[in-house]
């Protein structure tokens, strides 16, 4: 499924690629950019987390989160809002 996720640092808008996937018994996303590149995430205990050592930006993983979850995009965090008022 596409998933619509905002940058947080620049407000600009990302479309990920985020397939189901299970990896060691557990049920999580393999999250895919544009390029081809990506990584897998899990949530455990309602915390969004990446496996892999993969280091994500952690308002860019909440948004990613919001966004598998289904909330509106109104809610991504975005620190750019801050800056404009």
């Amino acid at each position: 499924m596409q998933i619509q996720v905002k940058d947080p640092a620049t407000g600009a808008l990302l479309l990920l690629d985020a397939k189901p996937e299970k990896w060691h018994g557990e049920h999580g996303f393999r999250i895919r950019h544009a390029n081809g590149s990506g990584f897998w995430m899990t949530s455990r205990s309602g915390t969004w987390q990446t496996e892999h050592g993969y280091q994500v930006n952690s308002g860019l993983l909440v948004n990613i989160g919001l966004a598998l979850e289904q909330y509106p995009l109104k809610e991504q965090l975005t620190n750019h809002d801050d800056d404009e008022r």
